[in-house]
């Protein structure tokens, strides 16, 4: 009885699921019906335009956004669990990154698509300590941190990249790379010895997995089933456990610290399992993220190494004269302008700073309904002839700083505008961009310095990115040939 009533449960779980998410499509749908589609829009038929971009997103949004009538205000773009509503021209844009969070909220969309109450075990996310703390405390102490990011990133190197002689050695570079970029934010986070604790980094990176995963699994999930779902499959517990083991006595050491360190930290963030989950949220937010844009970048500067030279000689001379200080890493104008072309041609997905409605709303004079994802298109944004000219396609390592000399205005790889979306839109851009503007940097400059580089295969053509639905990565199999650079 028990073996009949386990294989009939797998089926109706299917049939629950099919049910509720069709239910969801056709009133959705509905209420969505004056907002131009991006493929059928019919509530069935627009599982049809759902699978064709998930086989290629990018392409498939190129062509849509391309047959929109003259006109339009906002448009919707079909995903396998809901519609998306993004806005089509300039003045729709500046409505959504204008709106207050009290209409359109970040971090309800960002509980959505993370299921952030099961996979980061909180409802901490926009609270008004974390943001705040990152985008104030970490980045006003950018300039005494550089020495210790300096010497971790140089550390990590060493230890993911080791080479003795002259020889060449090959690597394979995505996940060297996730725990380089781990140590180095481990090590602001917190501090030596445990940044560098094999363990201790190896559990954060595969968090940061298991939140995707799970993700993954709770939106494809009816919602009076996912806190059954998430107790069954979820590794994210187990995790916590073995986290909460390496923080809980730095926690205890902290708080026989009388008084350090204590002003200005609310009643609400003192509790021990509140402080571990934010150090677990905070290193899912800067390693994946921080990793995938270096990634690109190496990659394009492995497939361009025309340009190596000239970042080289920036280096040098930038260090020469300022040290290895924030001033030497701000003054690399060419090596910012690299890695935010890099940005702009190599994007992480098509869409970008999801918001929802947090009530019926009208933007840029379009009726929005209550629970709409409202999100941007990150696609025409970075590729729009009418904005970038006839080189749109070209890669220009220059380019934004002829742009800056003509604007007269500061365009580096941590600002964000309607044409420069890497790093999120409006005042929800990532808190944390000004830290990863310097790991990526500094990362980069000792590559240069120290390190003769070359893809691992006869064509040095830059490997094929891998799309999955709306997100895409570089090229997880991709091996790299490194030896000690000799200097003259």
């Amino acid at each position: 009885m028990l073996e009949a009533l386990r294989g009939l449960a797998t089926p109706a779980l299917l049939a629950a699921a099919t049910v509720y998410f069709l239910a969801w499509r056709f009133g959705e749908s509905r209420r969505l019906a004056h907002i131009y589609s991006l493929g059928f829009s019919d509530p069935v038929l627009s599982y049809w335009s759902a699978f064709l971009m998930q086989i290629d997103s990018k392409r498939y949004i190129q062509k849509q956004w391309e047959r929109v009538p003259p006109g339009t205000k906002w448009v919707k773009l079909p995903g396998f669990i809901r519609w998306y509503v993004l806005p089509f021209g300039t003045e729709e844009f500046q409505a959504l990154t204008r709106a207050s969070d009290d209409i359109v909220s970040s971090t309800e969309a960002v509980n959505e698509y993370l299921h952030a109450r099961h996979t980061l075990r909180n409802d901490i996310i926009g609270d008004g300590i974390q943001v705040p703390l990152i985008n104030t405390e970490l980045t006003r102490s950018l300039g005494e941190l550089v020495p210790e990011v300096n010497e971790e990133a140089l550390a990590a190197l060493d230890e993911m990249f080791p080479l003795e002689g002259n020889e060449w050695k090959s690597f394979l570079v995505s996940p060297a790379l996730l725990q380089i970029f781990a140590k180095v934010a481990n090590r602001v986070l917190v501090g030596l010895p445990l940044c560098r604790d094999a363990s201790y980094i190896k559990t954060n990176v595969d968090f940061a997995v298991n939140v995707i995963v799970m993700s993954f699994v709770l939106c494809a999930t009816p919602p009076p089933l996912r806190d059954l779902v998430d107790r069954l499959v979820s590794p994210i517990p187990k995790k916590f456990e073995r986290i909460r083991g390496y923080l809980q006595p730095i926690i205890d050491a902290r708080r026989a610290e009388k008084g350090k360190a204590r002003r200005g930290i609310r009643a609400s963030c003192t509790d021990d399992r509140d402080i571990i989950l934010r150090m677990m949220s905070t290193n899912f937010g800067v390693i994946h993220t921080a990793s995938m844009n270096f990634q690109h970048a190496f990659y394009s500067l492995l497939s361009m190494p025309q340009y190596m030279e000239e970042l080289r000689a920036e280096v040098v001379q930038c260090i020469d004269e300022h040290g290895w200080s924030k001033t030497a890493v701000d003054n690399m104008k060419l090596m910012d302008g690299f890695i935010k072309e890099s940005q702009r041609l190599n994007i992480i997905g098509i869409i970008i700073g999801n918001r929802i409605a947090t009530k019926d709303c009208t933007l840029a004079g379009v009726f929005i309904p209550k629970g709409t994802m409202l999100t941007a298109n990150v696609v025409e944004a970075h590729n729009s002839r009418d904005f970038w000219g006839s080189t749109v396609d070209e890669f220009d390592p220059y380019r934004y700083i002829r742009m800056e000399k003509e604007a007269g205005k500061k365009l580096g790889i941590v600002t964000t505008s309607a044409n420069s979306l890497s790093f999120g839109l409006g005042r929800h851009s990532c808190p944390g961009r000004f830290f990863a503007a310097q790991e990526l940097k500094l990362l980069m400059a000792h590559l240069l310095l120290d390190y003769e580089m070359k893809f691992d295969k006869k064509e040095q053509s830059r490997p094929k990115d891998v799309w999955f639905g709306m997100s895409c990565m570089p090229n997880p199999n991709t091996r790299v040939l490194l030896r000690k650079r000799v200097k003259a």
